[in-house]
């Protein structure tokens, strides 16, 4: 097949992927943030988008600014993650776009899924690895929503791709590939950190094996490789410094001490804390969803589908030990998540194995050709390969899509009645039952809280709700109820 048809393929499958990134962002999720992760993201990002690293502690009652994951510290505020994602973030708050940003790296997640599977086998391979993998459910879920997923598998997809290349003594570029390497495995540590580790563990054991065997021909690229590393890194100490006072804080067990990876009666909730017996529940209860997410396949016995041609990739002849070598790192992200105690599963999926689903794409993908590389078994793949296909459409990805659709359309109608309002200089008082009744306005404040046009506070009554009015004189005041007839009505 030419390989001018296969880049148009492969700029059809990305374009694709933006659009339906783009629909789910705003066709289910109204582009704004639902979960606690995607505000603290959102609030990080339009402090780095204002060209602050912090913001100021709400002057008065700062309960009534309430939203969960951002920390006040010494008078400041910021969100609780690693500074990667709210720094890529701050690009699409500058043009009040946040969406645009994980719908942009799901485009060039497919774009590197094709390059790693081309480059480690051949073009066939990777373009249908990218053609699964822009239709996956959880894959196309993430990518609508503000969380850091979807720019950490594009950062470890290109990583991986880069770091191939650089290995590669004959590669012309081979320094500008080790930079990239570099500065992507960097970049996905300062966002997901514990994900970055056990994707890149075998990678740097590798890169020690090849110093050791040829410190002279490889020095000079993996230098680079580190330096670039260092550099993207260093971000994180710099952030730590500057919000805490301290290089090494861990800013997520600010907010809840028992927030770290580990096991015993420190890490996790209860008195027992993170248990071997429970790391086993979260995985019994997280592993089958990710099979029927990573692909969108069915289920026979409770055993998703989707792991079948996993297992023609990795033992149907000609066996290849790069198969193997790419199972190592989604069974090691699965394996580094025992050792945390959350569990990530949800509407989108069990996302915390997110990362590693495009090396499953391509080794589902080398399944599928090696099966159908003779006449009966092509013929069974051409069957039952659309009905799988279809399944996934009509029973995973819409499912989802309507699911989120009904339970975050309101959110929307929220900000549009206030927009309809055409309110200015104002102060919003938001009735609120629960966290999210605030926060579906309340994210839309500017992280300066007196730089708001619009400023929406949490109705406490008339006491707390009056030190609110006087810290902010001279603005119209409302009360927002969105249970009442009319949501909206003035106040004093």
């Amino acid at each position: 097949m030419p390989m001018k048809r296969l880049n148009y393929k492969v700029s059809t499958l990305c374009i694709a992927t933006f659009i339906l990134a783009a629909a789910v962002a705003w066709g289910a999720l109204g582009a704004m943030p639902h979960l606690e992760d995607e505000h603290a993201n959102v609030f990080q990002a339009r402090v780095f988008a204002s060209g602050r690293v912090t913001a100021d502690e709400p002057p008065v009652q700062p309960t009534s600014f309430f939203i969960p994951f951002i920390i006040h510290y010494d008078g400041q505020a910021f969100g609780k993650y690693t500074p990667g994602y709210p720094l890529v973030l701050s690009i699409g708050a500058l043009i009040n776009q946040l969406w645009l940003i994980n719908a942009l790296a799901a485009s060039l997640t497919v774009l590197g899924v094709y390059l790693l599977g081309r480059d480690l086998f051949d073009s066939n391979a990777g373009l249908l690895a990218a053609a699964l993998g822009a239709i996956a459910p959880m894959f196309l879920m993430l990518s609508g929503t503000l969380l850091a997923h979807t720019t950490t598998m594009c950062a470890l997809v290109f990583f991986a791709w880069a770091f191939i290349r650089a290995r590669r003594s004959t590669e012309p570029r081979r320094f500008r590939f080790a930079i990239l390497s570099g500065g992507s495995i960097g970049w996905a540590l300062i966002t997901r950190p514990w994900t970055a580790i056990a994707i890149g563990t075998p990678f740097a054991l590798l890169a020690l094996i090849d110093l050791l065997r040829g410190p002279r021909q490889n020095i000079g690229a993996y230098g680079r490789m580190i330096l670039a590393f260092v550099l993207i890194v260093s971000i994180w100490p710099l952030f730590n410094t500057w919000t805490t006072g301290s290089p090494t804080t861990n800013t997520y067990t600010m907010w809840w001490p028992y927030d770290s990876v580990g096991f015993g009666p420190s890490v996790g909730r209860g008195t027992d804390g993170h248990t071997w017996d429970k790391a086993m529940i979260n995985f019994r209860l997280d592993f089958q969803p990710f099979g029927e997410t990573w692909l969108g396949w069915p289920s026979v016995a409770s055993w998703s589908l989707a792991w079948l041609p996993i297992a023609l990739g990795l033992v149907w002849p000609k066996r290849d030990r790069r198969d193997w070598a790419l199972i190592i790192l989604p069974a090691l992200l699965i394996i580094a998540y025992l050792a945390y105690w959350a569990r990530g599963a949800g509407l989108f999926g069990p996302r915390y194995y997110a990362e590693g689903m495009p090396f499953l794409w391509i080794i589902a993908a080398r399944g599928l050709i090696k099966f159908g590389s003779t006449k009966w078994p092509r013929r069974i793949i051409k069957v039952a390969l659309p009905i799988l296909i279809a399944w996934n459409i009509v029973f995973a990805i819409e499912p989802r899509f309507l699911q989120s659709f009904e339970q975050y359309r309101s959110a929307r109608e929220n900000i549009d009645r206030i927009a309809a309002a055409k309110l200015h200089h104002a102060l919003v008082f938001v009735h609120t039952d629960i966290w999210t009744d605030y926060a579906d306005l309340g994210w839309l404040n500017e992280p300066q809280l007196v730089e708001s046009d619009v400023l929406f506070a949490q109705d406490y009554g008339a006491i707390v709700d009056e030190n609110i009015i006087r810290a902010f004189p001279d603005r119209k005041v409302y009360y927002y109820d969105k249970t009442q007839d009319m949501p909206l009505v003035a106040g004093r």
